[in-house]
């Protein structure tokens, strides 16, 4: 059965964003938590924002949103810096022509890919997700943009699921790593 959180408020000056867990979702023994909840409240969208800008760096001049979760707020922190942005998509959702990076886990299913025409060579690209569990999007990402020319060694996340090695595998790639919220991997 999903869910969603008790320790969410009515307010966004709450420490914890409202968010309801996908049970089992992508796989058992994970409860996804959902930012789907609080996105269609403007006060929420502006908090996770300003949280989110506040950790970007300085350098950054691109942003990249991974499907489907990042995208949203990847978008609205471009709008707001007054930054780029691209959408990166999981293989199986994007249609036209693309480059791809395959490296299938429960996460990307068949990889990311962006559609062909970003001119990328020398920008800095901070990518942002709702969710980082095991790091395997985020690092597909990573190596993507790199192998085209890009700088890319931040990502931002609403949520981050402790103790299933996201942050510890994107370390060694030189990736800095920020989470608005750390949660458990089950909810309790």
């Amino acid at each position: 059965m999903d869910t969603v959180s008790a320790s969410a408020q009515n307010a966004p000056t709450a420490t914890a964003f409202p968010h309801r867990r996908w049970k089992d979702h992508p796989v058992v023994g994970i409860d996804f938590p959902d930012a789907a909840t609080f996105t269609c409240d403007g006060r929420w969208m502006r908090t996770a924002c300003e949280a989110l800008a506040a950790q970007l760096s300085p350098q950054t001049d691109l942003l990249g949103g991974i499907d489907i979760g990042g995208i949203g707020f990847a978008g609205a922190l471009a709008l707001r810096n007054g930054l780029g942005f691209i959408d990166i998509r999981k293989v199986s959702s994007i249609r036209a022509g693309v480059i791809r990076n395959l490296a299938a886990n429960y996460e990307l299913g068949d990889g990311v890919a962006l559609s062909k025409g970003y001119d990328l060579a020398g920008r800095h690209v901070t990518i942002i997700d709702d969710c980082l569990i095991s790091g395997g999007t985020a690092l597909a990402t990573a190596q993507l943009l790199r192998r085209l020319g890009a700088h890319c060694m931040q990502a931002l996340f609403i949520f981050e699921l402790e103790g299933m090695g996201g942050r510890e595998r994107l370390a060694p790639c030189g990736m800095s790593v920020h989470a608005l919220e750390k949660l458990a991997p089950v909810e309790r």
